[in-house]
């Protein structure tokens, strides 16, 4: 194969040590990344019929990783590398999921001739995988085992380029030459102890923050993943590439307080945004998150907090404590003394019960090893992980994610009761679920944080002065194939504008399946980066067709993309029914069916339409009617071509793709949509 693909993907069993190869072409009709890998997982996990999907540690366990189409062919942002399988992370059962990471591994995985790797099994021992080129060697991980994620690169490396000075010296592998270091993704003591929030790791700090498949490398004793190559990626029209990108720098790419890239700045491989916190000799990222996990900007302390996070191997999203914003939300329960953290996470929770007097020395619930009176300090944080990775003390339970511990310790009902369990759907951090509802329903329908902020931007308040209408036809011109409905875009949540054209109406389900098909295909299976495209106020969707038919030759339309990534949706949904989804699982949180449940607007408000008027709003007061909801998931489900007593995919919808072979095996499990 060419023009994208290296045409082979490697299957690795941990359990038998068998290394064998996949043929790229019989998944290439989903497109890339996500796309296959989701397919792959559907063959070799699910249609056998061997597992129930229920345990994430589990020997029968496939966890696909896979680069995108466009990765290693000089398209900016798209080197991310993708990952799914059953996610340890969700809550009450572990569903389906997926995630990314940026930096260079996809890079270089391609370049050594590889679409992805999938792996099966488990090891006894601690292993690596030391992939050059076309040979693939699972190596003794003894020595690794214990290891913080930056020590663990650190030796790798060596082990692989023995004396090499990377970046100054060539390095011969066969007959090629290199000055590149391996790529390699690992984990730490967090993913050694199997906790549910364990990340992947990257570089410094490159991680997939969401879905804790950290904890699957260490169930099945995977240390790491190390590759290099000296290969090169064929694409159709080298010079369109350079031309689309040439053509992209001419344009703002540009928010916030990201630029875009200059010389000597941080950045994925090759990206224009330079979307860094800081430089580091890794070349990998420390995200918001993690930069801000101690509260602080820009401090000493604040580095070696995010430092540790990322050596421990933790997910700053699971292991989350309050995030960058706290807002006043009206009607929020008092114990948030009118400062409600945007993204409240576990470390919020634990200084809550310690408020509460339930946890601490001696109490109710035993704190030891963690220091509460020292909170909000650096030594705090260091202790938390710590004790995660011993699995000491308090640390057992946390290890487990927040409602597992908050069920061990009693607390679960209550809290969720009376909102101190502030996370929207499935058990995961809370960011930016209001007002911006197509992110609270992608956390219901998808199994936690989407991690897409393709609209929370294009719906703000306009910064040149257009009119609000004319703002809503320009951007609603660009979602195709949904196009030119620009009540997609209503925020309306009271009364019955909510569910004639607000946030519980067939305008919002179209505008929430817009996002999944558009995720699906363009940022989890071409693998661009989601701070990168789409850029629905601008270049959104002409610079991704550039971009894709540059590489791959590809005469299909946009609509054609976005079809293919409702066809990859539907197979996710797929999956999720066979491991025991129903319509009534679909369910938020009790807090965000009540007063208090509001957010912040981060640029400028959302579109709202009553009483036949247009406005901006922040609409800090928002909160979700349960009725509304179920309202919208039958608006939702009759879109998606799924069964609406269950949510799940019917035959008609399954055959339209060409997945029989799923229907026939649905309709065995009695999970078929009827």
């Amino acid at each position: 194969m060419a023009n994208g693909f290296t045409g082979k993907i490697a299957r690795v069993n941990l359990t038998t040590k068998e290394i064998s190869t996949i043929d790229t072409e019989k998944y290439a009709e989903f497109g890339g990344g996500y796309g296959i890998g989701a397919a792959i997982f559907w063959d070799l996990a699910v249609a056998p019929g061997e597992w129930d999907l229920k345990d994430p540690h589990d020997p029968r366990h496939v966890l696909p990783i896979m680069t995108g189409r466009l990765a290693a062919t000089g398209v900016p942002g798209a080197g991310r590398t993708s990952v799914c399988g059953i996610c340890p992370e969700t809550f009450p059962t572990r569903e389906f999921h997926r995630g990314n990471f940026g930096g260079r591994f996809a890079t270089m995985l391609k370049l050594a001739g590889w679409d992805g790797i999938v792996i099966e099994g488990m090891s006894e021992n601690p292993v690596w995988l030391n992939i050059i080129n076309d040979q693939i060697k699972i190596e003794d991980g003894k020595e690794l085992w214990g290891k913080d994620t930056w020590e663990t690169q650190q030796r790798i490396a060596s082990m692989v380029g023995g004396r090499t000075r990377y970046g100054e010296d060539w390095h011969q592998i066969g007959d090629a030459y290199t000055t590149a270091r391996p790529q390699i993704v690992c984990i730490g003591p967090i993913g050694e102890a199997k906790s549910s929030l364990a990340s992947l790791i990257h570089g410094s700090g490159c991680s997939s923050l969401v879905s804790g498949y950290g904890s699957i490398f260490g169930a099945k004793k995977l240390k790491a993943i190390s590759v290099t190559g000296t290969g090169n990626v064929k694409m159709a029209d080298p010079k369109g590439v350079l031309d689309a990108r040439l053509a992209d720098m001419q344009t703002p790419i540009s928010s916030g307080q990201f630029g875009p890239a200059i010389p000597g700045s941080g950045s994925c491989n090759p990206c224009l945004r330079a979307d860094r916190r800081r430089d580091t000799l890794y070349g990998g990222e420390t995200m918001c998150t993690s930069q801000l996990w101690l509260g602080d900007r820009g401090t000493e302390a604040a580095d070696r907090a995010a430092g540790a996070l990322m050596k421990y191997g933790a997910s700053s999203w699971a292991a989350h404590f309050t995030g960058a914003f706290e807002s006043d939300v009206p009607d929020a329960p008092e114990f948030f003394h009118h400062k409600v953290p945007m993204e409240t996470g576990i470390g919020w929770y634990l200084r809550y019960l310690y408020e509460q007097g339930v946890l601490g020395p001696g109490k109710q619930i035993e704190s030891a090893p963690l220091p509460m009176d020292q909170w909000g300090e650096l030594v705090f944080r260091e202790a938390f992980l710590d004790a995660i990775a011993r699995r000491e003390g308090i640390g057992d339970a946390i290890a487990e994610g927040v409602c597992e511990a908050a069920k061990r310790w009693g607390r679960l009902e209550q809290d969720m009761e009376n909102g101190a369990l502030r996370f929207p759907a499935w058990g995961a951090t809370g960011h930016w679920t209001m007002p911006y509802v197509e992110w609270a329903y992608n956390y219901l329908l998808g199994a936690g944080d989407p991690s897409w902020h393709g609209f929370s931007s294009a719906v703000g308040t306009s910064r040149d002065g257009t009119p609000i209408e004319k703002v809503l036809e320009r951007l609603s011109a660009r979602v195709i194939p949904y196009n030119g409905d620009i009540f997609m875009f209503n925020y309306a949540w009271k009364g019955d504008e909510a569910r004639k054209t607000g946030i519980y109406s067939e305008h919002k389900a179209k505008e929430v399946a817009w996002t999944r098909h558009y995720a699906s295909f363009w940022n989890e299976s071409m693998a661009f980066c989601e701070f990168f495209l789409p850029r629905l106020n601008t270049v959104t969707p002409e610079m991704e067709m550039n971009y894709y038919r540059a590489v791959t030759g590809s005469k299909s339309s946009f609509a054609d993309t976005i079809e293919i990534g409702r066809k990859i949706w539907t197979l996710e949904r797929s999956i999720r029914t066979m491991a025991g989804l129903s319509r009534e699982q679909e369910v938020f949180f009790p807090y965000m069916y009540r007063p208090g449940a509001g957010g912040m607007a981060a640029f400028g408000g959302v579109p709202v339409y009553e009483d036949g008027k247009w406005r901006w709003d922040d609409l800090p007061d928002m909160y979700l009617d349960k009725g509304g909801v179920e309202e919208f998931k039958t608006h939702f489900y009759k879109l998606e071509g799924w069964d609406t007593a269950h949510g799940w995919p019917t035959r008609k919808t399954l055959e339209g793709y060409g997945m029989k072979h799923v229907a026939d095996t649905m309709e065995k499990k009695g999970k078929l949509g009827a």
